[in-house]
Parts: C-alpha cells; sequence; structure tokens
C-alpha cells in the first residue's frame, strides 16, 4: 500500500510539473509572438478594415470622409478605363507566371547538379533577391535604352533594328514584365530547390536504367515530384504579378506610354494620389482583391483534394 501511494504522489507531483511546464510555455510563447501580432494588426489588419471601410466613402484626403454605401461600387459600371486596366493586369499575369514557374523549375534543375563551381552559378542567379525594385529599375533601364542598350547592340549585331522598348506602346508591357520576372525567379529557384531535395536519387537511376532520357527525367519525374511545390508557386508569382508590375511601372515609365503598362493596381494609385479620389480607389482595390480570390481558392481547394488524396 505503501508503494501504491508512493508512485500515486510521483504521479501526482509529475503532472504538476508538466502543467508548470505548460503554462511558462505558454507565457513565454505570448512573449515572443505578442510583437509580431502587434505588427500584424496594426500593418495588415487595421490598413485591410480601413481600406474595405473606405470603398463605401467619399474622402479626398484632405477633407472629412462621407459615407455613400455602393455608390463607389456602382461606379465602377460606368468606368471606361477600368477594363481595359484589368485586361493589362490580365495580361501580366498570362505573360509573367508561366514562364516565371517553369522557367525557374528549369533553372532549379541545372541548379541542383552536383558539380564543381554549382555555387558560383546559385550565387549569380540569388543576386536579385538582394536588389530593390527602384535599383532593378535604374539598372534595367539601361538595359532597355534603345541607343545604349546592350539588348539593342546585340540585336544590331544580327542586323536586327531594336524596338523602342520602354517608349513603345507594344513593348512596354513584355519590358516591365520581364523586369518582374527577374526579380520573381530567386525565390521560384530556392523553393524548387527545396522541393529537388526530397526527391530519392534511386527514382532517377531506375529512370536512367530503364531508357530515360534526361528530358524525359525532368518533365515525367522531376516535375511531378515537386507538384506540391508548383502549386504553391503559382500562387506566390500571381500575387507577385499583381503587386510588382506596379511599382516597376511607377518607377521605370509612370504606366505610360498612353497607359499601355497601367495596371489595375496602378490605376488605384492614380484614383487616390492623383485624383485624390481614395475611397473610389479603395474600391478598384476591392475588385482586384475578388479576382485574386477567384484565382486563388481553386488553387487551394487543388491542393487540398491532393493532399486528401495522398499525392
Amino acid at each position: 500500500m505503501q508503494s501504491v501511494a508512493t508512485a500515486q504522489r510521483v504521479q501526482k507531483s509529475q503532472v504538476g510539473q508538466r502543467k508548470k511546464l505548460k503554462r511558462n510555455d505558454r507565457f513565454w510563447l505570448s512573449i515572443f509572438i505578442s510583437p509580431n501580432l502587434l505588427m500584424y494588426t496594426l500593418f495588415i489588419l487595421v490598413p485591410s478594415v480601413a481600406g474595405i471601410l473606405l470603398s463605401f466613402c467619399e474622402w479626398n484626403i484632405l477633407g472629412p470622409i462621407n459615407w455613400v454605401g455602393l455608390e463607389n461600387y456602382r461606379r465602377l459600371a460606368d468606368d471606361e478605363l477600368l477594363l481595359p486596366a484589368f485586361s493589362r493586369t490580365l495580361q501580366f499575369l498570362i505573360l509573367g507566371v508561366l514562364p516565371t514557374v517553369f522557367g525557374g523549375f528549369l533553372i532549379a534543375v541545372l541548379l541542383n547538379w552536383k558539380v564543381k563551381g554549382i555555387g558560383i552559378f546559385r550565387a549569380m542567379f540569388f543576386l536579385p533577391l538582394t536588389i530593390s525594385s527602384a535599383v532593378a529599375g535604374i539598372a534595367w533601364s539601361s538595359i532597355f535604352n534603345p541607343e545604349a542598350g546592350w539588348i539593342n547592340r546585340i540585336l544590331k549585331i544580327f542586323g536586327i533594328t531594336g524596338p523602342e522598348w520602354l517608349a513603345s506602346v507594344s513593348w512596354a508591357l513584355p519590358s516591365v514584365t520581364i523586369i518582374v520576372i527577374w526579380l520573381s525567379l530567386p525565390l521560384v529557384i530556392i523553393l524548387y530547390l527545396a522541393g529537388l531535395q526530397r526527391i530519392s536519387p534511386e527514382i532517377l537511376e531506375a529512370a536512367a536504367l530503364d531508357g530515360a532520357n534526361a528530358w524525359q527525367r525532368v518533365w515525367q519525374i522531376i516535375f511531378p515530384c515537386v507538384s506540391a511545390t508548383t502549386i504553391l508557386v503559382i500562387a506566390i508569382e500571381i500575387l507577385a504579378f499583381l503587386s510588382s508590375p506596379f511599382e516597376i511601372s511607377l518607377l521605370m515609365v509612370q504606366g505610360g506610354p498612353l497607359d499601355s503598362t497601367t495596371s489595375l493596381a496602378y490605376y488605384a494609385y492614380k484614383m487616390a494620389f492623383e485624383q485624390f479620389e481614395v475611397g473610389y480607389s479603395a474600391a478598384l482595390v476591392m475588385v482586384q482583391f475578388f479576382a485574386l480570390l477567384a484565382v486563388a481558392l481553386p488553387i487551394i481547394q487543388f491542393r487540398r483534394y491532393r493532399r486528401v488524396r495522398g499525392r
């Protein structure tokens, strides 16, 4: 009986210690998380809620805020500039997302080779991560210079007259897209490299023994093995090409020439800080948000479906 009582006391003591440790863990967890929660609340949640509320208001920044209900959303139907801006946003997505995803995948496959000196090439491709959009804009402005830029100089060697690039209505949007692709590739490469590390070398060796060439191994074995990474990358790049073209367009061509690079995000910026129609600008941002949801939700559902199926 005494041994049983002793065991019970020891068990109660251990349970008490575990509860104390859990309380201590919760205390320190709250201490470490609270700064992040505070920053998230101040700079994400509060501006998001304010933006939603402003979309139902009329405000010119300097004057009072007036509640107008759904008037800003009714105005969207009569805005002749909305559809062209939305169309250019879709062009950014179409021209940028797929090349970034597949280009990043192929580069990651090449950089995953275990060869001497590959670290130097990895550093070269990761360089854009350290460069801000402003610096990238200045650098690419000189590259796209129709007279002194090295792209047109190379084309001139082959007898081809290069376009005006950033000054051309036809070439300005593809030029901005190229810059955003260049800025986005490093993150895509890093994510794919992480996914490639999880592929067993035995699978690729077995495929090689079965007669699969390098191209077949890449697209029929390696690419399906990193499908979860691909879904994540697509979602990230959709977000990137909804926002980054705005920064580059603002810095380099101010939405021109002739609004050829004015995306929905840049149009919302112009309405807020050039026309001082903050409420209508917020409504435009909400349109972009719902367009993003329309694209992102099927991707999330597809990823959840694959997870349930165990793929």
